[in-house]
Parts: structure tokens; C-alpha cells; sequence
């Protein structure tokens, strides 16, 4: 009797969790569904985007490195540091997009000259727990929405980097969510490698300062911008594709439970017909 009472309990609280776990899924697929679309229409612009303002900077350095003796005012970051960002959750649940996404994160610090910043609760207790000891700068962001304040304060922090290095999710399908790297502040040294600098000329209006001072402050805005949004697709993305498994594993669980309480069910009535049967033998 305390087994059918203890798998009645167990049945209706996996059928809770399971409603539960439904719910979740459908508040990331809404979430995922009002930024997908603008995401991906976005994506190939911004890619090229990025890679015009490693061109900027990229002529911004040659115009600089003409003027020898003239006043040289600092506009594009120059400050020659590296700093690498690190975009996670403030949540779990999201699959392991967060913690792959970590991994390519910490074996990039463990090779090269960097500062540090990361976003996200989850993100900063994997690097407490790793070996890292790097002090690091933490920004407090949602998982859902855009806050202007966090970006601007982000921004402003790594707005003197030479080279602004951001670890996130990006959106491949639903079923693959991929660690990736984007440069906010350009990839600058991959164009150096790829120029012929004897050959190559730039035309700037109104003035290179001019148009370099209007990336650095606004494009590089929008590139960080479309990083957050293609990290928040990612973890929806992967969120749904874990909290699937566990409603198909949750369903698998429900099924066992059933069969043991039926089978319990049929060993009482079982016992209870011996019982009868050797009780009315007894009084023959």
C-alpha cells in the first residue's frame, strides 16, 4: 500500500514538472521567434559592417603613422591592449552553449595577453571555478530584451581596447548553436596581413577623423548590439533543444512510473484473492 501511494505521489509530481517543463519550452520558443527573423536579417549586414570599420581603422593607423611631427589626436582605440568579453546567462537551463562557449573563452585567455570582462552570473562562476586568475570586470545583463544602460556601460569600458574580443552563442539551426568570436573593434591584423599597403588607397569624406570618430562611437555600438541579440538567440535556441530532451526524458519516467503502479495494483489485488481464498479454505 505505502509502494502505490509512493508512485501516485511520484506519477503526479513528473506530470507537474512535465506541464512545467512544456511551459519553459514555449516561453523560449516565443522568445526565440520575436528576434530570429530581425537576427538573421541583420547578420550578413553587420558582418560587413564589421569588416568596414577593420578597414577604417586599418587606414586610420596608416594616416597616423604619416603625420610624424603634426599633432596626432587619438580617435580609433589605440591604447594597444586586448581585452576579451565573455557573453553568458544569468540563468541555467540553457543547454551547453553556455559552457562550450566558456571553454573557447578560457583556452583563448590561457594563450594570449588579455584583460577580462564577462557578462553573466553563469559565466562568472565558471571562471571562479576555473584556474583563471585574471582579475576581470563584471557586467550584471538580462537574458531577455537589451538594456541601453548595460550596453552603454560595457562600451564605455572597453571603448579604449585596440582590440575588443567578444565570446558568444551564434545561431547555425535549431538543433546546432555554435561558440564563436567576433571582433567588435574589426579585425584589424586580418586586413593588415590581407592589404597590399603599397597599392592600396583610401578616400574619406568628410575627413578620415570625421568618419573614424563616428564608427568608433556608433558602429561599434551596433556591432556589440548584434552580438547580445545573436548570443540571446543561441541560448533560446539551445534552451528549447535541452528542455526537449527533458520532457522526452521526463515522458520515458512517466511511462515507468505507470507500468510499476499498475503492476503494483495488480500484485494487491493478487494478494488480496490469496488472502481470500486461503482465508475461506481455512474455515472449511
Amino acid at each position: 500500500m505505502k509502494r502505490i501511494k509512493f508512485l501516485k505521489t511520484e506519477l503526479v509530481s513528473m506530470t507537474d514538472f512535465l506541464s512545467m517543463i512544456g511551459a519553459y519550452e514555449e516561453i523560449s520558443a516565443i522568445s526565440m521567434r520575436k528576434v530570429k527573423k530581425t537576427i538573421l536579417e541583420r547578420r550578413e549586414f553587420m558582418q560587413g559592417l564589421n569588416e568596414a570599420f577593420a578597414y577604417i581603422a586599418y587606414a586610420y593607423r596608416l594616416y597616423r603613422a604619416s603625420l610624424k611631427g603634426k599633432a596626432r589626436t587619438n580617435i580609433i582605440n589605440t591604447n594597444n591592449k586586448t581585452i576579451s568579453i565573455l557573453l553568458s546567462s544569468n540563468t541555467g537551463l540553457y543547454g551547453d552553449i553556455i559552457r562550450e562557449t566558456f571553454e573557447l573563452f578560457e583556452a583563448d585567455v590561457r594563450k594570449i595577453d588579455t584583460d577580462v570582462a564577462i557578462v553573466g552570473r553563469v559565466g562568472k562562476k565558471y571562471y571562479d571555478l576555473s584556474t583563471l586568475k585574471k582579475p576581470y570586470e563584471y557586467f550584471d545583463m538580462p537574458d531577455t530584451g537589451i538594456d541601453e544602460a548595460m550596453i552603454k556601460k560595457l562600451l564605455d569600458y572597453v571603448v579604449n581596447y585596440a582590440e575588443v574580443m567578444v565570446y558568444h552563442g551564434v545561431f547555425k539551426s535549431i538543433l546546432i548553436q555554435q561558440a564563436t568570436t567576433t571582433a567588435v573593434s574589426g579585425e584589424v591584423m586580418k586586413i593588415e596581413k590581407s592589404l597590399d599597403v603599397s597599392s592600396t588607397r583610401f578616400l574619406f569624406e568628410p575627413s578620415i577623423e570625421d568618419v573614424a570618430e563616428h564608427f568608433e562611437k556608433q558602429i561599434a555600438s551596433l556591432i556589440l548590439e548584434q552580438t547580445l541579440f545573436e548570443s540571446g538567440l543561441s541560448k533560446f535556441a539551445s534552451r528549447m533543444i535541452s528542455l526537449d530532451k527533458a520532457a522526452e526524458n521526463i515522458g520515458m519516467k512517466l511511462h515507468y512510473l505507470d507500468f510499476n503502479l499498475r503492476k503494483s495494483k495488480h500484485r494487491k489485488i493478487n494478494e488480496n484473492i490469496q488472502a481470500g481464498i486461503f482465508g475461506g479454505i481455512l474455515w472449511r
